[in-house]
């Protein structure tokens, strides 16, 4: 649930730049259409409305911002329209945005939880005996175009649902991803103490792990299972 709020959280920048880039576009295109004397009576009015606000500003404060724009090498007013369109300040404020804001790669992008998830348990499977880990319960998943789902399927399917995964997708979700799982990857685990005692520096236990089966560190082994019987039985 973390790594999706992350990815919503992502989604949301995206287009919070995205709006950015757009209105500097539209605002480069608003100012580019201005007359010569138009462009004169809006950099009237910036410098009437900046007076304004200075006028506002009591003796301290304004000696104080005067000092800012001393320091940081700013001129003192506003930076007039015909300026911004000189240094082609909303061009590269436009193009920044649209960098950061650029849509994702097409097709669906490769999801860190659900990768994460199948790993954990397929080690799981492996763990409490259920080896090989099975996708589907034909004998041969290429000879069928659209094999039964095996049991493990199923049971990861139900772990994403809990994750937040869509009940429609999940099923599928779940097969995509134990598929992948087919070559070897390697998976390392630290021991619980090492959480309690972050001082100490442990080995972890590595595995070599496919659906087939699982390799442990023999220095290791494969370290304590899970207690998954309900409190009060």
């Amino acid at each position: 649930m973390r790594l999706r709020l992350q990815a919503q959280d992502a989604e949301n920048r995206r287009k919070r730049f995205e709006a950015i880039a757009q209105a500097a576009q539209q605002l480069r295109f608003a100012m580019g259409g201005l007359s010569l004397s138009e462009l004169h009576v809006l950099e009237s009015a910036q410098r009437a409305t900046h007076q304004a606000y200075v006028d506002d500003l009591g003796d301290p404060q304004g000696y104080n911002l005067d000092k800012q724009h001393e320091l940081f090498d700013e001129p003192w007013g506003p930076r007039l329209a015909s300026r911004m369109l000189q240094w082609q300040d909303l061009r590269w404020l436009e193009q920044a945005t649209k960098s950061l804001g650029a849509p994702r790669r097409r097709g669906r992008p490769e999801n860190t939880a659900e990768r994460w998830a199948a790993r954990q348990f397929v080690v799981l499977c492996h763990q409490h005996g259920w080896t090989p880990v099975r996708v589907a319960h034909s004998g041969s998943e290429k000879l069928q175009a659209d094999p039964q789902p095996s049991g493990a399927v199923m049971c990861l399917a139900a772990i994403l649902v809990a994750g937040g995964e869509n009940e429609v997708r999940a099923k599928s979700t779940a097969m995509s991803a134990l598929k992948l799982l087919r070559d070897k990857f390697t998976l390392l685990e630290w021991p619980e103490e090492s959480f309690d005692y972050p001082y100490l520096d442990p080995e972890p236990n590595e595995y070599t792990v496919s659906l087939k089966e699982l390799i442990t560190d023999r220095r290791h082994g494969v370290g304590s299972l899970p207690d998954f019987t309900p409190k009060g039985d």
